[in-house]
């Protein structure tokens, strides 16, 4: 009988079943193309938040609720300023305009800097303190020291945290008060100079609008007071200063008047009119002296020529002009006239008269020398004595003056110290007062919601970005090929909830349908030969781990091969992922067998009693093994050509749905039965290295060389478009 045990063991294999590798397989044979990136980095950003845009999305979304409950949450706070306004400093020096705006500017540093000083802080706390107690009586008014603003979630932490604060009362509870309020006071306050101007404004944010205003009212008073305050401790104590050093100024002019009266008692008054009458004789003197010398000298000077021609024995007439006299001029010209006469003799006469006339004049003016140097030197002693009075008396005036003029500067000074006490000047004044505000300061809680949604959103695009780089999942067909090193045939599209009835309906009841197409190609991709009249197939298909959609895709290429026309046996090899197998056994099986795989090959049943018929869906299934058999046993000890001649000779195909990568050494010996191996790889799921790993021991079982091949199971085909990798899945989505 045919297929029972004895035939078996007794017939002849038909040389046209002994087909153990197909060489036409080109496509599972092609060496893996390489894995193709984006073309640019900013394609790939793209790409990758595009995928992702509902998450986007939906963070967006989160954020701009969590930002709008945030602004809700916050309480509507208000700001009240009030401006004061510095004296412009003084402009006594016309060149001096840079000097001034330099001075004006470090006023206001100063001033900047002591009304945000943690001294001011605490004078300001102390007021609003008094104004509070003095509010306290039955008074509904407004608190005057503001609330230490916390969130909700601070709140609720001091009060879980409560035990470990000092207790009431104790000097700690206050200190920890105290800062608490400085430290509301300080976040609320703002103090700033207005552009370039003298105007400073001081500003305090609160929740009640009355309170913001007195704080800030406060703020400034407080500052003029302690200004005020200080000017006048400042003057009082230069006040009090200068009334103990004028009575030493007092004693000291007394002292240089009495010896300024001293003096011009024990040298007598000098008049200046004499004085100066005594240097304007001096001066004439000494003009008059010096003519006369002059004079003195011109007579000296022509007596000497005079003798000196004479000694000569120069003419008379040279003689003659030299003394210049008319008469001697007369005689000479009348000499050659002159008959009975003696002109020599009165030419002499005449010339000796004359000489002696010159000697008579210089003597005088010797004489007169004499008596205008001894006036001389009675008139500069009468002089020294007047210059000693006048020096004297010079050095004392200036001592009186300068005392008698600091005594009455510090009279004047005393003066304007005690005007000053009465009515101090802080160098500031209030130019406007803070009045409660209408207009909170606080935003619109809708204001925030596209923030919130912007930061939120640049948050989730950042976790996609890090998540999407430490992915080590496979999401492509080039991806598989370059990281697995073996071709990757195709993809099978992701159905949920996928039973046996809606996958029949899948594949072959909508044959236009994307997983029906996928299936089919598949199929033609792993067994192109397969067809009437052509060579039967043994397709084994497996992956790495559970739940990567190996089952899913060993029945949909067995509803495939039913449309090729042929017999079609589905073998189970997997003990564990039963549940799709079972769901066709129960709704399509009409005789259910009792025997399995196991029982076949260990020849305690006949190829027929190991089978299930399901004739509505064109499929034979042979189950598993028992869990009494090892499958690894039955694989090492029986003789493969046995039976997979005889399921060859039955079959066209045959589609081995063979246990898991990482459950064992099984699948490579089932390698040596197919002649085509399908690795199921879950689309976004099973990791590179799992994978990886596995078919490194897959190629290492035997030295038949039976062509592996991957498919990507589940796929998501609308986000697997949306990472444009230009793929099966643009052909899977294009409608037929």
């Amino acid at each position: 009988m045919e297929g029972s045990i004895a035939s078996r063991a007794r017939l002849p294999r038909a040389t046209q079943m002994a087909v153990a590798t197909l060489d036409t397989n080109s496509r599972m044979r092609r060496p893996p193309r390489e894995h193709m990136q984006p073309s640019s980095p900013f394609h790939q950003l793209v790409v990758t938040l595009a995928t992702r845009k509902w998450f986007l999305l939906a963070v967006a979304l989160l954020g701009g609720i969590l930002a709008g409950l945030a602004g809700l949450t916050r309480p509507v706070l208000f700001e009240a300023t009030t401006q004061v306004i510095i004296d412009a400093p003084s402009t006594g020096n016309p060149g001096g305009t840079a000097l001034v705006q330099d001075s004006l500017d470090s006023s206001i540093d100063d001033h900047l800097t002591m009304l945000s000083s943690q001294a001011h802080l605490r004078r300001v706390l102390v007021a609003l303190r008094k104004a509070q107690d003095a509010d306290a009586a039955g008074k509904n008014g407004v608190s005057a020291v503001p609330p230490a603003a916390g969130s909700f979630v601070s709140n609720l932490l001091n009060r879980i945290w409560s035990q470990d604060k000092p207790a009431a009362g104790s000097p700690e509870a206050a200190e920890a008060a105290d800062a608490a309020e400085l430290k509301t006071l300080r976040n609320g306050m703002r103090v700033g100079q207005e552009l370039r101007s003298r105007v400073i404004t001081i500003g305090f944010t609160d929740a009640s609008p009355a309170r913001a205003a007195l704080i800030a009212n406060t703020f400034a008073q407080v500052y003029i007071e302690d200004l005020v305050q200080k000017r006048r401790a400042s003057d009082q104590h230069e006040l009090e200063s200068l009334v103990a050093g004028l009575p030493q100024v007092q004693k000291d002019l007394v002292e240089a008047t009495d010896r300024l009266e001293t003096y011009r008692l024990t040298h007598g008054a000098v008049d200046q009119g004499a004085a100066n009458n005594a240097a304007n004789e001096t001066a004439e003197l000494g003009r008059q002296i010096f003519l006369s010398k002059a004079n003195l000298s011109a007579s000296e000077s022509r007596l000497s020529h005079i003798e000196d021609l004479r000694k000569a024995g120069a003419p008379v007439s040279a003689i003659a002009e030299e003394i210049g006299s008319p008469v001697l001029t007369d005689l000479m010209a009348r000499q050659p006239a002159a008959a009975n006469g003696d002109p020599g003799s009165a030419i002499t006469l005449e010339m000796e008269q004359a000489i002696a006339h010159i000697a008579a004049e210089a003597n005088v003016y010797r004489a007169q020398v004499a008596a205008l140097e001894d006036r001389k030197r009675v008139l500069d002693a009468a002089v020294a004595d007047t210059a000693s009075q006048l020096s004297g008396l010079r050095a004392l005036e200036p001592q009186v003056a300068i005392v008698t003029q600091h005594y009455n500067e510090l009279l004047g000074r005393q003066q304007d110290l005690i005007r000053r006490i009465a009515a101090p000047s802080p160098g500031v004044a209030v130019l406007s007062t803070a009045w409660p505000p209408s207009n909170p300061k606080t935003l619109s809680p809708i204001f925030l919601i596209p923030p919130g949604m912007i930061v939120f959103g640049l948050m989730g695009a950042v976790f996609v970005l890090i998540r999407n780089n430490f992915n080590q999942t496979l999401r492509s067909e080039a991806e598989a090929e370059a990281e697995l090193g073996i071709p990757c045939i195709g993809l099978l599209p992701k159905v949920s909830g996928l039973h046996a009835r809606q996958l029949r309906h899948l594949v072959l009841g909508q044959q236009n349908s994307p997983f029906s197409r996928a299936a089919t190609s598949l199929l033609v991709t792993a067994a192109p030969t397969q067809g009437r009249g052509q060579p039967p197939h043994i397709i084994l298909v497996t992956s790495s781990i559970q739940d990567e959609g190996k089952t899913e895709l060993a029945w949909s290429l067995a509803l495939a091969a039913t449309r090729l026309g042929g017999k079609v046996l589905f073998l189970d090899l997997d003990r564990k992922d039963v549940r799709l197998t079972n769901e066709f056994r129960g709704e399509f099986s009409t005789v259910k067998a009792h025997n399995s795989f196991g029982d076949y090959v260990s020849e305690r049943c006949t190829l027929q009693d190991a089978i299930t018929r399901m004739p509505e869906i064109g499929i034979d299934l042979m189950a598993a093994p028992a869990p009494s058999d090892d499958l690894l046993t039955l694989l090492s000890t029986v003789d493969k050509s046995q039976f997979t001649d005889e399921l060859l000779s039955v079959y066209d195909v045959v589609i081995m749905n063979g246990p898991l990568g990482l459950g064992g050494p099984e699948t490579r010996l089932l390698k040596r039965w197919a002649d085509a191996v399908l690795f199921a790889v879950r689309w976004d799921r099973t990791r590179r290295s799992i994978a990886r790993g596995v078919l490194e021991s897959l190629r290492g079982g035997g030295s038949v060389a039976v062509p592996v091949g991957s498919v990507l199971t589940q796929v998501n085909l609308k986000r697997h478009g949306g990472y444009r990798v230009g793929d099966n899945a643009d052909l899977l989505l294009a409608k037929v």
